[in-house]
């Protein structure tokens, strides 16, 4: 059963034990040299080698896993209305938000910051007991709104019934069709990661490989991120509650379980200065928590500054707030990947905006998640333009750091700038 957790904060019975589950840590190590093999091996062989890992792992490897547009289009036709139309609704949410959120061409005269997308993508959709295609719409949308030329999701192969026929869940698919991926592998595990980075015939190799997956996925993606970009290294859900008297302790208690219910893993804490409150959801979680969810924690605070300050020290991947007055959670500017001002954190897992793929492990305290800019480059453009002063100011410092030709180069620039004045 996951531990449940009653805390009075910061220094009361519990605190303590509160205390270490937010001080945990979440390695990779002994995944990544699990992993190792895999991916220097796929390096080697490619897609040979590949398909071996896809047998062995996922008890299916394909003799070629590409599954075209046309199939991912077969695959919605197939799913019942109910169930397309919620992934179009979906797509259209994301879409709206990344799209609006695309950043423009700044500078001053001479130079100026151009936001260059990233020409060639792949988004990993986990597989498992259940599809995940919200996955595949938040981070295939967000690629396509940063103009990204080519996006295609790798996704563990289908065995026995369960797909109708399709190499990948339809759901997946449909997703992959909507969102608007060029191509989906049928390949999953280290063992994708690894051909998309380094190219493994007919996978093709790409800049940047970005998503969630199991650890063997993540250790993965590290070994390849001086090869390709990666988005992050993603750990287990974190959720962090802060809330007053004014919150329905129903709501609170079912965010909690929601979020815990992303594995034994997890962590969802409530921090709040409302005791009524937290009894009545620390009660409902000790009748509803279930095995298999992720570990709960309810922490009584002096007021709500002391409750910020414990969202503060996890830095969680999602923070609600369900305050009368929000106003403290905007001045105190808490380190999260996603900041909800009373909207229940499972709405912004399937189709409100802000893509699902954030940080964890405290990563918030300096990184947000994904989003347009992940998949743009800034890049700076300079042209001539620039104030005599400035070139002269240049001669001097390249001459203090021992850089003669430096400031012999500078120094013809500014010559030619003087004699063209003067004609």
């Amino acid at each position: 059963m996951p531990r449940l957790v009653y805390a009075e904060w910061p220094r009361g019975p519990g605190s303590e034990e509160l205390r270490a589950l937010l001080g945990r840590s979440y390695s990779l190590d002994e995944y990544v040299e699990r992993v190792r093999p895999i991916v220097e091996d796929v390096r080697r062989r490619g897609y040979e080698a590949a398909r071996e890992y896809s047998e062995r792992f996922d008890g299916v490897g394909l003799e070629d896993p590409r599954v075209p547009r046309e199939v991912m289009r077969e695959a919605l036709e197939s799913l019942p209305a109910e169930v397309a139309g919620a992934l179009e609704r979906a797509v259209e949410a994301v879409r709206l938000y990344h799209v609006s959120t695309r950043p423009a061409e700044t500078g001053v005269p001479g130079a100026r910051l151009r936001w260059l997308p990233v020409e060639r993508v792949a988004a990993y959709a986990p597989g498992g007991m259940h599809p995940y295609p919200s996955t595949v719409v938040h981070t295939v949308v967000p690629a396509r709104a940063a103009g990204c030329g080519r996006v295609v999701v790798a996704s563990p192969p289908c065995r026995g019934g369960g797909c109708r026929g399709f190499p990948v869940h339809p759901a997946v698919l449909a997703a992959a069709y909507l969102a608007g991926a060029d191509m989906v592998y049928a390949l999953g595990g280290a063992q994708a990661v690894a051909a998309l980075a380094y190219g493994a015939e007919p996978v093709e190799r790409v800049d940047m490989v970005v998503g969630p997956g199991s650890p063997y996925v993540q250790a993965a993606k590290l070994l390849v991120s001086g090869v390709v970009g990666v988005d992050m290294v993603a750990g287990p859900t974190e959720l962090a509650v802060v809330a007053d008297c004014s919150a329905d302790p129903r709501q609170v208690a079912l965010d909690m379980l929601a979020e815990a219910e992303h594995g034994p893993l997890s962590l969802a804490v409530l921090a709040t200065p409302c005791r009524g409150l937290a009894d009545e959801v620390y009660e409902a979680l000790r009748r509803e928590a279930r095995e298999g969810i992720g570990d709960l924690a309810v922490a009584v605070t002096p007021g709500v500054e002391e409750a910020l300050g414990l969202a503060a020290a996890m830095a969680p991947e999602h923070l609600v707030a369900y305050l009368e007055d929000p106003g403290p959670v905007l001045e105190r500017r808490v380190g999260a990947g996603v900041v909800s001002l009373g909207v229940p954190p499972a709405l912004l897992d399937y189709a409100y905006g802000p893509s699902h793929v954030l940080p964890t492990g405290g990563a918030a305290r300096w990184r947000g998640g994904l989003s347009v800019y992940t998949f743009l480059r800034p890049v700076a453009h300079v042209e001539p333009g620039l104030e005599e002063r400035y070139l002269e100011a240049a001669v001097i410092l390249a001459r203090l750091e021992g850089f003669e030709n430096h400031a012999r180069s500078l120094e013809h620039r500014l010559e030619e700038l003087r004699r063209a004045k003067s004609r």
